[in-house]
């Protein structure tokens, strides 16, 4: 994997935006008791919106959107860590906190496509954001990366869900060699094989997750994971194979 550190320079505010986009994993927690209600009822919404994008996906001119509540489902665990200077962190939290007010009580998420872990059954669909909503539903992709198929760092997020086999639950169970399937309208198709899995602290999410940290075309799915020290993130990343 290449990297050149010039490119991964970045303003200010593009890092204030990066990072507000990360928190949103960062409750997806999920390793936490959730209400088997909730639970139930949010499984059977994601089995609903995937079974409509397989049917939509084929199709170029189609636009994916699905419209969900913006209160009563939530994931326990969902609230949001802060890192960086008391500045940055306290701009973060008011524009968290005036981006909350202003949603509607219906929100409308834009599906960009789907993404195939055959090895552990991964088969969710993909939102154009990652956002607390949104990640409720699927999985999100993070803005600041790249999309799938294109030369960069794409990075895909979701929740790693106390269920099992749900979201990301059995991201810890791929192994290097694995291929990480995405399908995109027009049922446009893109094989990245894993070749590193590792944990990192949440601090270091940004110089993980970014679209500009290669000039390979690589993806990261990333997830939350416990370990001895304390909770972490894991991220397993591939490699697409042009020959």
């Amino acid at each position: 994997m290449n990297k050149n550190p010039e490119k991964r320079k970045k303003s200010k505010g593009d890092k204030i935006l990066l990072i507000v986009a990360i928190l949103f994993l960062i409750g997806g927690v999920a390793l936490l008791l959730v209400d088997p209600i909730k639970n139930h009822i949010r499984n059977k919404k994601v089995d609903e919106i995937t079974r409509q994008v397989e049917e939509q996906i084929e199709f170029e001119d189609v636009e994916m959107t699905f419209v969900v509540p913006k209160d009563g489902l939530e994931v326990n665990g969902e609230e949001y860590d802060f890192y960086g200077s008391d500045e940055d962190i306290e701009a973060m939290k008011k524009e968290l906190e005036e981006a909350q007010e202003a949603l509607p009580d219906y929100v409308t998420l834009t599906c960009i496509g789907i993404i195939d872990v055959e090895s552990v059954g991964i088969h969710l669909p993909i939102w154009d954001e990652a956002t607390q909503i949104s990640l409720r539903y699927g999985a999100g992709h993070l803005p600041g990366s790249v999309l799938p198929g294109q030369v960069g760092n794409c990075t895909i997020m979701a929740h790693h869900m106390r269920q099992e086999g749900k979201m990301f639950n059995y991201l810890d169970r791929v192994k290097k060699g694995d291929s990480i399937k995405i399908t995109t309208q027009g049922g446009k198709e893109f094989t990245y094989i894993c070749d590193e899995i590792k944990v990192i602290d949440a601090s270091e999410l940004i110089d993980n997750a970014a679209g500009n940290i290669t000039d390979t075309k690589q993806i990261t799915l990333i997830t939350c994971t416990y370990t001895e020290q304390g909770k972490k993130r894991l991220l397993v990343i591939g490699h697409m194979n042009d020959d």
